[in-house]
Formats: structure tokens, C-alpha cells, sequence
């Protein structure tokens, strides 16, 4: 067989999918050839895991339907909401200061997270474009103070519309050059948690991994157990989604 039809194999007999959205089914805001007709051919089985920070499922769902992708917002796991959902559980009752898109802070306090910038007991770092260095500055003092950070992907940028986007990670870059050894837990790829909410009640052997970054699909995925398929957005630079079907 060729290794188009290996690739094709190990989708066929996953019984799960794990698959990235930026550069797996969309670029740019755009949808790559061949992406709806994946997810069309795998529907029941696939699950969106993506290190996104700043939407909610329901919204990516809504936004990738308008662009021909149908995918049910059960079906699809993000970074930033997993890590509210895990600071839900893992801080009952605390204080946190959110800095996020408004999306995500709609969703925080639709889970009843209690939202402060005064005093908090834990600080919450997901993408937030529109956060000023003297907020940045804030958070640092109270980190300085003992206030413990998550972090939902350890990303340095993402594809945007016009080239490379400042992303979550590098934010928690500069926080760490400020205060040198800072212990800042990420909850998306390639740490465990992302990927183990996509898989649900499937083992790792029984699905496969799709996905364009080495470091964060490939060896998060790896580091599991889960099988791996790198693909790429563009043709000429190797297997694309199209591939897979």
C-alpha cells in the first residue's frame, strides 16, 4: 500500500478521532479542500481538539458551520474552556482573575466561577488580544505575591488572518522572564488533559491523532499512546485532510 492508504487505514479503523482545527481543517479562517468531506465521512467518531483560548465550543461550532464544517459543540474541546472547566473543579470557591476574550468570560461566569481582578486566588491566562502591558503588570505583582497561574496552551502564536498571532504561551513566556522559574501548568496540547477529554471512553489505542504541529499534536499525542497521522494545510508541503478520505 502507498502511505496514502496506510493514512487512510488508520482512519478507517479508529474508533475515535482526535483531529486540530488551524491547519488540519482551516487556515486563515478559511476552509482547507477536503475538510468538510473528512469530517462528513468520520462524523460519529471525531472529536476537535484545539488549543483555541478565546472561543467557546458553542461559538466555534457556529462559526464552522458558516464555513461548510458541521460539528456539534459536544464534539469539540478547546483550551481555554477546558481550563475553565478544570479551575471549576480543581478551585471550588475561589477567586479568580480571568484574562480573557469577553467570550470566555461569558462563559466563566455561566459556570459560576467567581471573577475578580482584587485580590484573587488563583489567575487564569487564556489569549486575550486586548489586555494592556499595565494589566500584564498587575498580574505580575500579584504573582510576585504567591497567586498561583494555569495557562491554557503553552502556544508562542497561531495562524491569523494576516500571519503568525501572539498566543497564551508566549504571554506566560514573558510572565516567566519576569520571574524567573515561575511554575505556570498548561491544560491544552501536548499536556494530557486536552486529549483525554477528546478521547472520552475510548483507550488510546483505539484512536488516532490528526494533526499539523509535531511538538503539541504529535508528541502530546505520542506521549499517550494515541497513534499519530502529521498532516499539513497546504499540498506542497505534504499530506493534506484531503488525504485521509
Amino acid at each position: 500500500m502507498t502511505n496514502a492508504d496506510d493514512h487512510r487505514a488508520l482512519v478507517a479503523g479508529a474508533r475515535r478521532i482526535l483531529c486540530d482545527i488551524d491547519g488540519c481543517l482551516i487556515r486563515g479562517g478559511q476552509t482547507i479542500d477536503g475538510a468538510a468531506a473528512f469530517v462528513d465521512a468520520v462524523r460519529d467518531r471525531l472529536a476537535l481538539v484545539s488549543n483555541n483560548s478565546t472561543d467557546t465550543a458553542t461559538g466555534l461550532s457556529d462559526r464552522l458551520a458558516r464555513i461548510g464544517i458541521e460539528v456539534p459543540a459536544t464534539q469539540i474541546f478547546l483550551a481555554g474552556e477546558q481550563t475553565l472547566l478544570h479551575v471549576q473543579t480543581a478551585y471550588p470557591d475561589a477567586r479568580i482573575r480571568l484574562i480573557a476574550t469577553d467570550a470566555m468570560r461569558d462563559r466563566a461566569e455561566t459556570l459560576g466561577l467567581h471573577l475578580t481582578s482584587e485580590r484573587p486566588d488563583l489567575i487564569v491566562l487564556c489569549r486575550a488580544p486586548d489586555t494592556t502591558l499595565a494589566e500584564l503588570e498587575s498580574v505580575l505583582v500579584q504573582i510576585t505575591q504567591g497567586v498561583p497561574i494555569v495557562a491554557a496552551n503553552p502556544d508562542l502564536t497561531h495562524p491569523g488572518a494576516a500571519g503568525p498571532a501572539i498566543e497564551t504561551g508566549a504571554v506566560a513566556g514573558l510572565l516567566r522572564a519576569c520571574r524567573p522559574g515561575l511554575a505556570i501548568p498548561f491544560i491544552g496540547k501536548p499536556a494530557a488533559p486536552l486529549f483525554l477529554r477528546g478521547l472520552r471512553n475510548a483507550s488510546p489505542d483505539e484512536a488516532i491523532m490528526v494533526g499539523d504541529n509535531p511538538e503539541t499534536d504529535i508528541n502530546g499525542a505520542e506521549q499517550l499512546g494515541i497513534p499519530t497521522l502529521l498532516i499539513h494545510p497546504d499540498k506542497s508541503m505534504g499530506p493534506t485532510i484531503r488525504s485521509l478520505i
